[in-house]
């Protein structure tokens, strides 16, 4: 029997059908809801196959189904008038601290090493439970292990070396800490890691660079995060969205982690509740469109499916703090689909350390964003000052620096602050996180600031000259910061603008 595999059926150009035989073969097939059960339908166009129908967006657009080989490359021949593409998924964003690529575990013949690492907060001494905690023996080759503390403040590891190169301790975020670290300890023993404490309020990066705002809210800027969904948090001004995961409900737009909770707060937290912290575009109408499913990566399908709901609902800006999967043809024509419909897409460059700029925020309709730092905008002893590597030449201020996470590359078009950066968190919860993801918003923000002042273009047709707008609008009010372009591009937005 073949293999059968996902794969999105959709118009040999394009995500919509704009030829007569196109349209005709994707009305063929049954309208399918993700959460309805799936349909089996035969293809008798394509030499009686058939294909198992999973979910559709719309009668002229993309489907999911599952099909063998010989069927996909059927609908895949020149003659065809669609294209079957696989389903491919995107991880689910990773903190910056690193994640070990070869794991050394407890199990193994070559883990010989064994300590045991306490986290305990750094001010009391109590022992922090539920702490993730990452040992790397080679953090350039990613060589190490990982585990969370138990209900004592502790967790046993090892590791084929005698030496623990780096070792970071993250409690779970929102509990009132930052995150810390050793480095350089023998693999024996006991490693005792002291974390700060965290507590509001307090000025990070982001607010140490934009302390003022000039929203206008009355505008009616949209942005869209396209995430691991938003909330509840009572600071976030959610509008409405969608889960696009596949068999999942469409109203599942709760977080189904923390990571789009501190995305969208970063954009536009109101900073209204005791002790709030305030985004950039603070009470800016935010869509939630769910992409992760729980526990999950995100599929091209998804991420395809939330780009045409964002166009649909009319907003101005989409942010995609997401990436680290393959070159993809349908993720790459649905940032091209979007900036049709007038929106500018704002994408994190990747948490790589050093690496070329991740896909999607790689393609050329990309707003790929750097991630930046600022020496004392974090306490003494938190993880942050293992991002903190200074650039060889002279800036405009010798405290910052582009994060050691960041990748970096030509596609590169604006930074923002991406270290210790702090944000709202599911169940009203607030703290600090690092990463690409947390720039990219920040560039949102700051998009949504300016296009609120700018009705003219707020007012233009939602077409590629819009996005085209939008997007030289935020270039102009950019300013280098002295890192070089494939670092930087057109720079920070500058804080009287935003």
């Amino acid at each position: 029997m073949a293999e059968v595999e996902r794969y999105i059926v959709l118009p040999k150009r394009g995500l919509r059908a704009v030829t007569p035989s196109a349209l005709n073969a994707l009305v063929r097939f049954p309208r399918v809801f993700s959460t309805g059960p799936s349909t089996m339908f035969r293809l008798e166009s394509f030499g009686d196959a058939d294909v198992m129908v999973h979910d559709t967006t719309a009668e002229d657009g993309p489907k999911l189904v599952a099909m063998d080989a010989e069927t996909a490359a059927r609908l895949n021949a020149t003659d065809s008038p669609v294209r079957a593409v696989k389903e491919v998924f995107y991880p689910l964003p990773q903190p910056a601290e690193g994640i070990p690529n070869t794991t050394q575990g407890a199990v193994g013949a070559a883990a010989t090493f064994s300590f045991e690492v306490e986290v305990v907060d750094g001010s009391s001494g109590t022992r922090i439970p539920d702490a993730t905690v990452v040992a790397f023996s080679d953090f350039r080759k990613r060589i190490g292990t990982r585990g969370i503390t138990g209900a004592n403040g502790r967790i046993r590891l090892t590791l084929a070396g005698p030496m623990i190169e780096r070792v970071v301790a993250t409690p779970v975020p929102g509990n009132g800490y930052w995150s810390g670290y050793q480095v350089n300890v023998p693999a024996s023993g006991q490693v005792q890691i002291r974390v700060p404490p965290f507590s509001m309020p307090y000025v990070d990066a982001v607010r140490h660079y934009f302390q003022k705002t000039t929203f206008v809210a009355t505008t009616g800027v949209t942005v869209g995060a396209i995430d691991t969904g938003c909330g509840p948090h009572a600071d976030l001004n959610i509008v409405g969205g969608r889960n696009t995961v596949t068999g999942e409900p469409a109203s599942a737009i709760n977080d189904s982690s923390y990571h789009g909770t501190h995305v969208a707060g970063l954009i536009g937290a109101r900073g209204l509740a005791a002790n709030g912290i305030r985004g950039i575009a603070p009470g800016v109408d935010l869509r939630a469109y769910r992409v992760f499913g729980t526990g999950g990566g995100a599929s091209n399908y998804a991420i395809l499916k939330a780009m045409i709901f964002a166009a649909e609902d009319k907003c101005d800006i989409i942010n995609l703090s997401l990436g680290g999967g393959p070159a993809n043809e349908i993720v790459e024509e649905s940032i091209l689909d979007a900036r049709n419909h007038g929106m500018l897409v704002v994408i994190a460059a990747g948490n790589d350390y050093r690496s070329a700029v991740s896909f999607p925020a790689a393609y050329p309709l990309a707003s790929a964003v750097s991630a930046m730092g600022c020496e004392g905008t974090y306490p003494a002893g938190s993880s942050e000052e293992l991002h903190a590597v200074k650039p060889p030449q002279p800036t405009v201020d010798p405290s910052e620096y582009i994060a050691h996470f960041s990748n970096f590359g030509p596609q590169i078009g604006f930074t923002a602050p991406g270290v210790g950066a702090v944000s709202t968190l599911p169940g009203n919860r607030i703290g600090p996180l690092s990463g690409t993801s947390m720039a990219a918003p920040v560039i949102s923000g700051a998009a949504a600031c300016l296009l609120s002042k700018n009705p003219t273009i707020y007012s233009l047709p939602r077409d590629i000259i819009r996005s085209k707008q939008i997007e030289r609008l935020l270039q102009k009010n950019c300013g280098s910061r002295g890192f070089g372009m494939d670092y930087e591009g057109f720079g920070l937005p500058q804080s009287p603008v935003v």
